[in-house]
């Protein structure tokens, strides 16, 4: 064991002191399992500190815990890391011993902690999201006037040297409505510019998406009529109006509800922001921004052409004065990669502001905000000059439901400085488990990850996941007689390792087309399909001789495609690929029955999404709608009766079908089973098992009760005075 500079005493007062903090209070695993990590490394016990150990001595699970069926040692060890962090960056920011524990290590180290730079100084205030219900209650009935009179606060800090800090007050709101909050891709809570209102979307019951309002200072939930559909709210300046996209078009509406009104046609929506002379910056298509007018007109172009960079501008934001606008430049390698830019609205030009960030947000008070994997950072920032502070960004919020896939985050500021987020438990990880239809669970793999697209290899053997690590999207292979878990070198490959019917092959999707790998690894990742944008694959005939994909175009969003596909000495060639299916709106996940005369699919064509089938190839008889209430990611059970689809919520749902002559008929749809599946968002968290008598899902890591209820959004009131007091004021 490595020797460290701190004498016991000091490591033990060190102990102490993390847990007395605000952060540990009430935290009772992650305190014992800190106590027993530190105090035996101290007496020279470092090699007793194994999983199983971990998990009957200082976890309490008895002699018969099973690490490899039970993960809560690997689980409990990554909250204890994430409230170690908090510690550090908060109340303990000024201790000068630090206790760290590596990943992939139950070793602790000792560490020495340079002093805090000058002006900055922990706050205690962070710790108010532990607040009484009393508590609670009494910040609701002021927080309406604390909200009205922070405009006036602002302005007038702004016009004083010495702006006062006033304490950040956080608390838990449950925006209860007849739905449950959600969308497709978006932040689904948005704050208005003063502080005093949230606007937020919910699916209801019938699969449709809509807006709601609601005042702080108030707890009625009044809905939007005329919403369906809706996603991607944003408000105007004055608070008075609700930019959203819906049905192929962004439109908007008054706040207090009236009749939406259309601005213009849109395939699709990537964020968009109300400047204060009045036009609407919106991505609406890939590698494009443009200027909508939110009176009257057609939108025009203000960035064009970074599609030939293979950069696409999403999440604006329209800086104050609105001569310039933020934005988040995805490129080949995703959201996790990306720059936050500043665009002038005057000459076009661009600016760097940030590597390797997303979801850029400029506060009043002088700071850019963004996010890297699930963690707002900040730095001081000069919306004038566009320029950043040269030093270290200050991570200020940990745990923010954030999309790897698409790079947005849920959470939203006002000019106020009142922040609204939601958190994310044990940094959304998952685990996959196998669940038949009697709500039986069994545990598969046990090793928390952000796992996406789940694929069984047809021998039933063999798990084929998504992966992403440290921003980085990778395919793995899971063994399930050896445990062996083997990343395959699949980049740029990261979208649903699809098995080839003799169990060969995996073809996996990409931002630039369809490529296809061994299954054992050996050997290179080789290109199937070329494109210049998204190809997901999906589903093989079972003779193996054409394969269905989703491709992204700019115009239509995801269309359905076919190729056909053989096998060589050398490996897989496909051939000419083939529409099958383009409309206005979105198609994905084309899955094709046993005997491959009919293809399922998920489509948002009528403002929500629902499982449908056609006849393949088209004979141009229209489509059968399988689900009701909202249904995406069909998958055939190989008996040829049945059809098991997943929900928005979560649920997986199978309908009864018969095939004859050419038709197809379908019986009202059932709940499969009771077993709700971890949140993937519109991305794939389940598979079948091949002879089709369960399923092998993507399950939450974190306990239940650390799980963030459907509707549980967090408000911090004073965000912008606590991110001044973390990371110091500019020049």
């Amino acid at each position: 064991m490595e020797v460290s500079p701190h004498s016991p005493e000091a490591i033990l007062a060190a102990l102490t002191r993390i847990l007395s903090s605000s952060v540990f209070t009430g935290a009772e695993r992650s305190s014992t399992l800190l106590r027993f990590l530190v105090e035996q490394t101290v007496a020279d016990r470092a090699d007793h500190l194994k999983e199983y150990t971990l998990g009957v001595e200082a976890l309490g699970k008895g002699q018969s815990f099973d690490p490899r069926t039970d993960p809560i040692v690997r689980a409990e060890a990554s909250r204890l890391r994430v409230r170690l962090e908090r510690y550090y960056a908060v109340e303990g920011l000024e201790d000068s011993l630090a206790v760290v524990l590596p990943k992939g290590s139950y070793v602790p180290r000792f560490e020495t902690r340079p002093p805090p730079p000058a002006g900055e100084r922990p706050s205690i205030a962070a710790a108010a999201s532990a607040q009484s219900p009393r508590r609670v209650r009494w910040i609701w009935l002021v927080s309406g006037m604390a909200a009205g009179a922070s405009a006036a606060a602002l302005w007038f800090a702004a016009r004083t040297a010495s702006p006062p800090e006033r304490a950040l007050m956080q608390f838990e709101v449950e925006l209860t409505s007849r739905a449950v909050l959600g969308s497709d891709v978006g932040t689904d809570v948005v704050i208005s510019p003063d502080g005093t209102r949230l606007v937020f979307v919910s699916r209801d019951s019938d699969g449709v998406s809509r807006l709601n309002t609601r005042s702080l200072d108030q707890s009625t939930v009044t809905a939007l009529p005329g919403t369906d559909g809706a996603r991607g709210p944003f408000v105007s300046p004055d608070g008075q109006w609700v930019g959203f996209w819906a049905a192929g078009s962004l439109k908007k509406t008054a706040i207090n509800g009236g009749s939406p009104i259309v601005l213009c046609e849109a395939v699709d929506l990537a964020g968009a922001s109300w400047g204060e002379d009045g036009n609407i910056i919106a991505a609406l298509t890939f590698g494009k921004l443009f200027r909508v007018p939110s009176s009257a007109g057609s939108a025009t172009t203000i960035l064009a052409d970074l599609a030939l960079e293979s950069i696409d501008p999403r999440w604006p934001q329209v800086l104050p004065g609105g001569r310039s606008v933020l934005f988040t430049a995805v490129g080949p390698q995703g959201p996790n990669a990306a720059n936050v830019e500043a665009l002038s609205l005057a000459d076009g030009s661009r600016k760097v502001l940030v590597r390797g960030g997303t979801y850029g947000r400029y506060l009043s008070s002088g700071y850019l905000t963004y996010v890297n994997q699930g963690t707002l950072f900040a730095v001081p920032f000069d919306a004038d000059r566009m320029e950043i502070q040269p030093r270290a960004a200050v991570p200020v919020l940990n745990d923010i439901v954030y999309s790897s896939t698409f790079g947005f985050a849920q959470l939203d500021v006002s000019r106020t400085g009142t922040l609204i987020y939601r958190r994310s438990a044990a940094h959304g990880e998952l685990i996959a488990a196998w669940i038949d239809s009697s709500g039986r669970t069994e545990p598969l793999l046990t090793k928390p990850g952000q796992y996406t697209f789940p694929r069984l290899s047809p021998d039933g053997q063999r798990l084929g996941l998504a992966v992403t690590e440290s921003g980085i999207a990778s395919i793995w292979v899971y063994e399930r007689q050896s445990s062996q878990f083997t990343r395959l070198n699949s980049s740029p490959a990261e979208y649903s390792p699809t098995w080839s019917p003799d169990g060969r092959a995996l073809v996996v999707g990409s931002r630039t087309g369809l490529h296809w790998l061994r299954a054992d690894g050996a050997g290179q990742l080789a290109s199937l399909v070329n494109s210049n944008t998204i190809q997901v694959p999906w589903s093989f005939t079972s003779d193996g001789t054409r394969l269905a994909y989703q491709q992204l175009s700019p115009s239509t969003g995801f269309d359905l495609w076919t190729v056909a596909v053989r096998a060589t000495e050398t490996g897989l060639v496909a051939g000419t690929p083939e529409l099958f299916l383009q409309t206005p709106s979105y198609e994905t996940y084309p899955s094709f029955s046993p005997d491959g005369r009919w293809l399922a699919y998920g489509s948002g064509e009528y403002g929500k999404w629902e499982v449908y089938v056609r006849p393949f190839p088209s004979n141009g008889s229209k489509e059968v709608q399988v689900s009701r209430g909202g249904g995406r990611i069909p998958r055939w059970l190989p008996n040829g009766r049945e059809l098991v689809y997943r929900t928005d919520d979560q649920r997986l749902m199978v309908a009864t079908y018969t095939a004859k002559d050419g038709s197809f008929l379908v019986d009202k749809p059932q709940p499969w089973t009771s077993v709700q599946l971890g949140d993937t968002g519109v991305l794939s968290n389940f598979d079948l098992q091949p002879d089709g008598t369960r399923v092998v899902g993507l399950m939450p890591a974190a306990r239940a009760e650390d799980q963030q209820s459907p509707n549980h959004v967090t408000v911090a009131l004073n965000f912008s005075d606590e991110v001044r007091r973390r990371v110091g004021r500019g020049k």
